[in-house]
């Protein structure tokens, strides 16, 4: 149960020393403005080289019997065939030459606002396709079903197994389509996945409507039925009333984390209130754990109860996940209580900060339990395996590119471009000076 709880806060807790502010007001509520700008930044390099690398892929299943109104986009993206090829005949990124890399980068910086403003779920999906032919004739509706749960796999996938980047994770998870999702146990989880992406880009009130629309959903249905995707975890399998309350724990917790953040004294109040229901849950399943006693903790201090705060950290010390400085900053914050310096613990070292780090210690101690491979079969990923084989693929291609692109690259990749000969290197100097 505990695997469970940890592994789904790790998107958040992995960016808890963020500390958000207030936009300028300028006529938009808080929420618009959040809005606003994620969509303003959505484009970093890594995007840009994974959503390129993805329409070409995509681009390779269009031909005059399949799909052939998407013929004139395939056109558009260039020499397909040669821009893939590092991905078939187990030809790995490695393998490709510099002068390969700065090629394939021109050609995305010619493309850029093509790459940017076209929408790439308008080629098909990964899922439409088995050993490289279409399954079925599926509708419309169907297909844009089955690209919003791809887009949703994708974001887990690029996150927690391929570490390539929360930018990455963050792109995949804006393309999912919420509104053609039913009410169900499976839109909660994207909730649950897209509010802890939007925490990471400091999107507090956007992270706190998501968790507050799962919340709401969940106290409304008590019959709903998360078994299934606890079984991904390697634990036990849970009750139904179980995992409902493991489901909601989780919703209470990370917004009253988001709420602590927004930094307004109502959503402080709030959020207390939150961290509060959240431990209630946790004591009636029985689950004590170095994340229930941080919170436990951080409400005894709140509350100014000096004798309970520190019985509560004591137990906390005695875990091994916590480094030798940190047990001293817990050693510190006794003294403080012990000397009845009331309020300054708060303001020191045990903070909402320090809360952050115990949790994203034991999340990334457990996130490895997932099944990824197991899930996604069950999603529509047949074959699962060699997917993962192109996505740590991509993270090579990806690397690579910036590798032999950037002005510390250039210095690395001279020697070689120049003993392949002159023109070769002057063709790569002409593209860098270019851009």
């Amino acid at each position: 149960m505990k695997k469970l709880l940890y592994c789904t806060l790790l998107l958040l807790v992995t960016s808890m020393f963020y500390q958000c502010s207030l936009l300028e007001d300028d006529g938009l509520t808080p929420i618009e403005k959040e809005r606003e700008e994620i969509n303003e930044s959505l484009y970093s390099y890594q995007v840009l080289v994974w959503k390129y690398i993805k329409m070409l892929h995509k681009a390779t299943y269009v031909n005059e019997n399949v799909y052939p109104e998407l013929l004139p986009i395939k056109e558009k993206l260039g020499n397909i065939e040669n821009a893939v090829a590092v991905f078939r005949d187990g030809k790995s990124p490695a393998k490709i030459d510099g002068l390969d890399y700065v090629t394939f980068y021109n050609d995305l910086l010619e493309k850029k606002s093509f790459i940017e403003e076209t929408d790439e779920d308008v080629l098909p999906s990964f899922l439409e396709f088995k050993d490289g032919k279409l399954k079925q004739k599926f509708t419309e509706e169907e297909k844009a079903q089955i690209k919003t749960t791809e887009h949703f796999l994708l974001s887990g996938m690029t996150m927690f197994v391929s570490k390539l980047g929360k930018d990455i994770s963050l792109y995949e998870m804006m393309q999912v389509k919420m509104e053609l999702i039913p009410e169900s146990e499976l839109k909660c989880l994207y909730r649950l996945f897209r509010g802890m992406l939007f925490f990471q880009k400091g999107m507090v009130y956007m992270t706190e409507e998501e968790f507050t629309q799962n919340i709401t959903w969940l106290e409304n249905n008590k019959e709903a039925d998360f078994t299934n995707y606890y079984f991904y975890l390697k634990g036990k399998r849970f009750s139904q009333p179980q995992a409902h309350k493991v489901s909601l724990s989780m919703n209470y917790l990370l917004r009253g984390i988001d709420r602590l953040l927004i930094g307004e004294e109502d959503k402080e109040k709030a959020g207390l209130e939150d961290f509060q229901k959240f431990l209630n849950i946790m004591n009636q399943l029985g689950v004590q754990s170095e994340l229930t006693l941080a919170i436990e903790t951080y409400l005894h201090l709140k509350n100014e109860d000096s004798e309970k705060a520190i019985a509560s950290l004591l137990k906390l010390k005695e875990s091994n996940m916590l480094s030798k400085k940190e047990k001293n900053s817990i050693d510190e914050s006794i003294r403080y209580l012990k000397d009845r310096k009331t309020g300054k613990v708060l303001n020191t070292v045990y903070d909402k900060y320090f809360l952050g780090k115990i949790i994203t210690k034991y999340t990334w101690n457990v996130v490895s339990e997932l099944n990824w491979k197991q899930f996604l079969k069950q999603q529509g990923f047949e074959n699962a395996d060699q997917f993962f084989e192109k996505i740590e693929t991509s993270k090579e291609f990806i690397q690579n590119i910036e590798k032999y692109t950037t002005e510390e690259g250039i210095k690395e990749t001279e020697k070689q471009l120049k003993e392949e000969g002159e023109k070769l290197w002057d063709k790569a100097k002409q593209v860098w000076d270019e851009n």
